[in-house]
């Protein structure tokens, strides 16, 4: 086969580029390589899949221009918490991700992301105390992982502020006011551990949750129960193509665990992309549960 490798040399995969073009290339296969800043150009040379090494802030630009340019994926879990890669049933393992990404047999699935303004995201955009979340955790991520995003939280939980937003779905206004958090969702995974139950990457429809200004106290309880599937009083859910959301002057955005200044915004689906899976995944999704 003919492969676009993109690297990120500053995630967390501790390998760099030579190595592993020579490690995927090693069946005899061709490998070009590419940096982050040319996902276009990889995903345009002609290869019959793109290769990403790196976290999910490095799948989005890779994501999008494959879906531009009609181009497979396959993806090199490299980052902190690699949540895309556990929302659709990538190994965490590196080595046996690479064995699918080089694997020219390996079975695909047809996966959507979205776009906030242009910027790409196949997990989760996000205002609110993600923000707050991806600001403290940020000290720790070198040492501690994906644990240091649960720590984020947990400070984020206590010192974070509600927001204000207006959002409408397919031109359609569905709520106003105070919220913890609205998050718009690709895949719906985030955090290290938080799936959104509703969240499906195999449809163009993306995914709208509010969890609206109450207690404090309550707010682990609504979140506990958007990431289970359990008691979501409190959190609101809508379904659309069309997501506008109209924020407060200098209220910023999560989008994939960077942290933007993008004020009002809309989010429009961005796909579809063959993304490239093991054989021991079955066809039924591993995210949650459709409505």
């Amino acid at each position: 086969m003919k492969l676009a490798l993109v690297v990120n040399p500053k995630s967390g995969a501790g390998r760099g580029s030579d190595e592993l073009a020579e490690r995927l290339g090693a069946p005899g296969h061709d490998v070009t390589t590419f940096t982050l800043d040319e996902t276009d150009a990889a995903a345009s040379s002609g290869a019959e899949r793109v290769v990403v090494a790196g976290g999910d802030g490095s799948i989005g630009p890779a994501f999008a221009s494959c879906a531009e340019h009609g181009t497979p994926l396959a993806i090199l879990p490299a980052g902190t918490a690699n949540d895309f890669a556990r929302a659709i049933g990538i190994p965490a393992d590196f080595d046996a991700a690479l064995d699918v990404a080089k694997d020219p047999e390996a079975r695909h699935r047809t996966v959507w992301g979205a776009t906030l303004d242009g910027h790409p995201f196949v997990n989760v955009a996000s205002i609110g105390l993600a923000v707050n979340a991806a600001r403290e955790a940020a000290p720790f991520k070198s040492a501690l992982g994906p644990v240091a995003y649960a720590i984020g939280a947990v400070i984020a939980g206590v010192k974070g502020k509600q927001v204000h937003c207006k959002v409408s779905v397919d031109g359609e206004e569905v709520y106003e006011g105070d919220v913890w958090q609205a998050l718009v969702a690709a895949s719906g995974s985030f955090g290290g551990i938080v799936q959104l139950p509703d969240s499906d990457p195999e449809t163009a429809e993306m995914e709208l949750f509010v969890v609206e200004s109450r207690s404090r106290l309550t707010l682990i309880r609504r979140v506990w129960g958007m990431r289970g599937g359990g008691n979501r009083g409190g959190t609101h859910f809508f379904q659309g193509h069309d997501i506008r959301v109209d924020v407060d002057p200098d209220l910023l955005w999560n989008v994939d665990g960077e942290v933007l200044d993008l004020g009002d915004v809309t989010a429009e689906p961005l796909g579809p992309v063959e993304i490239f899976l093991p054989p021991e995944v079955d066809s039924a999704p591993r995210w949650g549960r459709r409505r």
